[in-house]
């Protein structure tokens, strides 16, 4: 008899890639959970045979109807939808930044699907996407880390309901590959008047910042999760990279030269970057180089617990089209 995983986000980059992982998977159903039924990208995966149904993060009743009959079910939220809602910038307090108002809804998004999810009566597995406790890890350095803390403290909330007891397990995303470019971030590979390729970004030059081929990658984790005891914590990272080697290895795929890195100031990088996204992402990569992505707590394995294989940022460029980035040179 088939068993059923139930995915949120499931046309998003992390809820697609648990969709692949158990759509290649024997005796499984799928249901992806949707605000709009009839999207493009819903419609998609019900040519795939994925059941789709209507469910909102800020709706409980609409999720507790969405995860009847539900085995195993896949929880994530997300502060940048959060964040590039022009509503959001009519909805937050006058007291309130923007990035302030995201943690807000964000971890009540978290709470939301967390007390949906503890009213399946026979789940076997609750995995949440999750981050690491900025604020807490740092010792309160890092105490404005929105979109970290939103997440941890979700998690946190999860923890403390007893039917969820024996059944939660966390997943931590690293920064997609692709995130350096695909929003136009200062940290985007640029073509200098020499021909070199170069770029500017936060942070020192030879420091390892953790990344990983998440579209591809982290569906194969979650199911190691899934199949793994209660209270897993998986770090889904795929390389370490310092800017200096992202630079190079993205220029040697590409047949370019590399220019090098600059290292920009926090206070440039948030006036290029304002409304909270420089400061969100400077301080992510800070933190990071500090005191590590995953956090403080000592009970975070990584992929290799499980024997995965992780795709490697040379292959991601060797299979990724560059087009758009590079003007179709």
């Amino acid at each position: 008899m088939s068993r059923l995983i139930v995915i949120l986000g499931i046309t998003g980059v992390q809820g697609s890639s648990v969709a692949d992982a158990y759509l290649s998977s024997p005796g499984w159903k799928i249901r992806g959970v949707t605000r709009n039924v009839v999207s493009d990208s819903a419609k998609i995966w019900e040519t795939k045979g994925v059941e789709m149904v209507k469910g909102n993060l800020d709706d409980v009743e609409s999720l507790k109807q969405a995860f009847v009959g539900a085995d195993i079910i896949f929880g994530v939220t997300d502060f940048w939808t959060i964040f590039k809602d022009p509503e959001s910038l009519k909805k937050k307090k006058p007291s309130q930044t923007l990035v302030e108002y995201c943690y807000d809804v964000e971890l009540q998004q978290g709470k939301n699907i967390a007390d949906a999810v503890a009213t399946v009566p026979n789940l076997t597995r609750y995995i949440f996407s999750s981050m690491a406790h900025a604020k807490n890890s740092s010792n309160g350095k890092f105490a404005e880390l929105y979109h970290m803390d939103s997440k941890a403290d979700a998690a946190i909330y999860a923890q403390s309901i007893p039917a969820l007891a024996g059944k939660l397990s966390q997943i931590q995303s690293p920064i997609y590959f692709q995130l350096p470019w695909a929003w136009g971030l200062p940290t985007t590979p640029q073509k200098a008047v020499d021909g070199s390729w170069r770029m500017a970004g936060i942070g020192p030059s030879n420091k390892g910042i953790p990344f990983g081929h998440v579209r591809k990658d982290f569906g194969p984790c979650v199911k190691a999760v899934a199949e793994s005891e209660p209270n897993t914590n998986l770090f889904a990272v795929g390389e370490y990279l310092s800017w200096s080697d992202y630079l190079r290895i993205f220029c040697e795929a590409q047949g370019f030269k590399s220019g090098g890195y600059e290292e920009l100031s926090y206070d440039k990088f948030c006036e290029l970057l304002p409304g909270g996204l420089g400061h969100e992402f400077a301080h992510n990569v800070l933190f990071s180089h500090e005191f590590g992505y995953e956090g403080s707590d000592p009970a975070v394995v990584g992929p290799e617990k499980f024997g995965l294989k992780m795709t490697s940022f040379s292959e991601y460029c060797q299979e990724t089209d560059f087009g758009a980035l590079k003007g179709e040179i």
